[in-house]
C-alpha cells in the first residue's frame, strides 16, 4: 500500500490565486529539467577529473592546490564581471565549513586516485548517497523513500565487486581507496552545508568564496604533510591543471550548485552513481586501464541501481 503524494505548496494556495498557481505550475517543470540537465552535465565532467589527475603525473596535493588557487581566480573574475563586486567578510563567514569540507575533499581525492585505480576510486565515492540521502532528510525534511535507499544498495553491491575484484596490475592499493573513504565523507559534508550557503547568493558568489577558503586549507597540507610538493610542477601538469580548473573546478561545480536550486540533494547524490561507471570508461581510453569481466558486472550493477533510484525518485512526484 503507497502512500498519496504530499501536497506541494502550488497545491496549498487559496483559490483566487489561481491564476499564479497556474503559472508556477508551469514553469516548475523547466526549472526540473533544466537542473537534472545541469546535473548531467556536472557527472560528465566531473568523470573525468580522476584520469585527468592521473594524466598530470605529479602529486595529488600539488595538483589539488594549484587548481584551487587557478579557480579562485577564474571565480573572482566571474563575480567582477557578473555582479561588479569583490569578497564579502560576510559569504566568507558563512562559507567557511563548506570550503573547508571542500578543499579537504579535494586533496584526500587527488591523493587517493594517484595511489590507486580510476575504478576503485570513483566506486567508493559511489557511497557518498547512504550519508546524503537520510541526512538530507532529516536536515532539509524532504520526502525519504525507503525503496530508494533500498534501491541504492544494488549499486553498492556493484562497488563491492568492482573494488574486490581489480586487475593484478599493481596499481590499486588499499591506501588510495582508504583516502577516497575520507573523500566521500568530506564530499557529503560539503554538499550538505553549501545547500543553505545559497540561499540567497548566486553561484558566482558561492563559488568565488569557496575556493580561495578551500586553497588556504589545502596549502599547510602541502607544507607541511607533504613537505616540498607543490613546487613539483612541470609543463604536463600545468596543461592538466588548467583544464581541470576550468571543467571540473569552474564548470562542474558552478553547474552543481544550479542544479541545487530544483533538484533534491538525494537526488544528486544518487545520480552521481553513475559518475565512477563513465570516469573508468576516460580510463580505459586515456589511460590504457584494464578492466576485469566481473567489474563489467559490477558497473551494470551499479546502473541498475541508478535506473531504479531514478523511478522511485519520479513516483515520488507523482
Amino acid at each position: 500500500m503507497t502512500c498519496p503524494p504530499e501536497p506541494t505548496a502550488v497545491d496549498l494556495l487559496p483559490p483566487v490565486e489561481s491564476t499564479r498557481r497556474a503559472d508556477l505550475m508551469a514553469r516548475m517543470p523547466t526549472g526540473t529539467a533544466l537542473g537534472l540537465t545541469a546535473l548531467v552535465a556536472v557527472i560528465v565532467l566531473f568523470s573525468l577529473g580522476s584520469t585527468l589527475v592521473k594524466l598530470a603525473e605529479t602529486p595529488g596535493i600539488t595538483v589539488a592546490f594549484w587548481r584551487m588557487v587557478l579557480c579562485s581566480l577564474i571565480w573572482w573574475a566571474i563575480l567582477w564581471v557578473t555582479e561588479r563586486r569583490w569578497l564579502s567578510r560576510a559569504d566568507l563567514r558563512a562559507s567557511l565549513v563548506p570550503g573547508i569540507a571542500f578543499g579537504l575533499n579535494i586533496t584526500a581525492f587527488f591523493t587517493g586516485v594517484t595511489r590507486t585505480t580510476v575504478a576503485s576510486a570513483e566506486f567508493t565515492g559511489a557511497l557518498t548517497p547512504l550519508i546524503v540521502v537520510p541526512l538530507g532528510a532529516i536536515i532539509f525534511k524532504e520526502r525519504l523513500r525507503l525503496g530508494a535507499l533500498a534501491f541504492g544498495l544494488i549499486s553498492l553491491v556493484g562497488l563491492a565487486i568492482v573494488l574486490f575484484n581489480a586487475p593484478p596490475t599493481g596499481e590499486f592499493s588499499w591506501n588510495g581507496v582508504a583516502w577516497v573513504g575520507g573523500a566521500l565523507c568530506l564530499w557529503a559534508t560539503y554538499l550538505l552545508t553549501s545547500r543553505t550557503l545559497r540561499q540567497g547568493r548566486s553561484v558566482a558568489v558561492v563559488m568565488s568564496h569557496i575556493t580561495p577558503i578551500a586553497a588556504v586549507v589545502t596549502l599547510p597540507l602541502g607544507l607541511f604533510l607533504f613537505p616540498g610538493t607543490l613546487l613539483e610542477v612541470t609543463w604536463r601538469s600545468v596543461v592538466f591543471i588548467v583544464i581541470l580548473a576550468v571543467l571540473t573546478g569552474t564548470a562542474a561545480h558552478g553547474l552543481m550548485v544550479f542544479a541545487q536550486k530544483s533538484v533534491p540533494i538525494g537526488v544528486i547524490a544518487m545520480l552521481q552513481v553513475s559518475q565512477p561507471a563513465l570516469a573508468v570508461v576516460w580510463s580505459v581510453l586515456f589511460l590504457g586501464s584494464s578492466v576485469a569481466p566481473i567489474q563489467i558486472f559490477g558497473m551494470a550493477l551499479v546502473i541498475l541501481g541508478l535506473v531504479a533510484v531514478t523511478i522511485q525518485t519520479q513516483r515520488s512526484r507523482g
